[in-house]
């Protein structure tokens, strides 16, 4: 897999931090769940691609 960057806006940032000091196993996998696993992008395998077009 190759590396994936995503951005945080402050507000998300600060959250993190916040996270880092308090060292909140629970708050952590949420934030990463609810803030940074929905901006990864999803890949599609090269089947569903073809199959998801629209017909000609």
């Amino acid at each position: 897999m190759g590396k994936v960057i995503i951005a945080l806006n402050e507000e998300e940032q600060l959250m993190l931090q916040r996270i880092c000091l308090d060292k909140d196993a629970e708050e952590a996998l949420e934030f990463v769940l609810q803030k940074i696993a929905p901006k990864i992008p999803k890949k599609i395998p090269c089947l569903a691609g073809v199959l998801m077009q629209p017909e000609r």
